[in-house]
């Protein structure tokens, strides 16, 4: 799971932005409309984009990536879910540790033992992620939703699967 949802967040982070810093070429519309309407003339607005931004000193400490843009309710939503999917590994994985079973990922194995440090290592794992979707979500919004659909994905085989083996 974890090489490949690297591997899907590394190739979004190296893919183009498609809008940032990019301005809207001008359409060529006619002046005016060969029918029985009347000419109709168009003329250009100006793009708010284009006004500096204004920021509050409140504002001064809020990262930049929070301003670029609204977020779909279903982001934050999907990093909630996630993190309560690592909650339920931390207590499926101990379960299952309980009936028997042994810990499969090499990097948990030591930790796996020992629930603060599942918690800890469990509680950074679920930080990162969530900060290297925002990072990707910047760049690639709609792939960052994928990464976090197959993320939760993945996380909640593995609980599914540690609640099988803790019977």
């Amino acid at each position: 799971m974890t090489i490949a949802a690297s591997s899907l967040l590394i190739a979004m982070l190296a893919a183009p932005a498609h809008t940032a810093g990019v301005k809207p070429s001008p359409v060529a519309l006619p002046a005016t409309v060969e029918s029985t309407v009347p000419a109709i003339r168009l003329t250009p607005i100006a793009v708010a984009e284009e006004a500096a931004p204004q920021t509050s000193l409140g504002d001064r400490f809020t990262p930049r990536w929070a301003f670029d843009a609204k977020r779909p309710p279903a982001m934050p939503a999907m990093y909630a879910g996630f993190g309560v999917l690592q909650a339920l590994d931390i207590y499926s994985t101990q379960r299952a540790m309980s009936s028997g079973a042994t810990e499969m990922n090499p990097l948990l194995g030591p930790a796996s033992r020992n629930t603060a440090a599942m918690v800890a290592v469990k509680g950074a794992s679920t930080a990162l992620t969530i900060y290297f979707a925002e990072r990707a979500w910047k760049r690639n919004p709609k792939g960052a939703m994928v990464l976090m659909s197959v993320i939760n994905g993945v996380t909640a085989a593995v609980v599914a699967r540690n609640l099988h083996n803790a019977k």
